[in-house]
């Protein structure tokens, strides 16, 4: 009798463990939410100006931080909206992933113009 509720208990208890795990599509679901989520940061990555344009893209120099060496912090961004942009521009700007050198580079994600 012993065995035998053993054994149903761990039926029991093997089918609630299923029923509690995320289906491939919800797991799939959640891995795009994160990954939406982690793009845009709440602080952008710099505040500066616009010192040069190029191309597509352009290059900031922060307002506020510097290197340890006394240069300014400076990222080019690559981005398609570059015709609203101009040199002496203060712009706040949002990246997800930087490449390390001096200027650092990245895919400007969000642009603000600030007055």
């Amino acid at each position: 009798m012993k065995k035998f509720s053993l054994i149903i208990s761990l039926l029991f208890l093997s089918i609630g463990l299923l029923g509690c795990q995320k289906s491939g599509n919800e797991e799939e679901l959640d891995k795009e939410i994160s990954k939406s989520t982690e793009k845009i940061t709440v602080k952008p990555t710099i505040i500066g100006e616009i010192v040069q344009i190029e191309g597509e893209r352009f290059l900031v120099e922060s307002i506020t931080e510097k290197l340890p060496d006394g240069r300014p912090d400076a990222i080019w961004f690559s981005t398609d909206e570059i015709e609203s942009l101009k040199v002496g521009l203060t712009v706040s700007v949002w990246t997800n992933a930087i490449e390390d050198s001096y200027p650092q580079q990245a895919n400007a994600e969000k642009i603000e113009i600030n007055e």
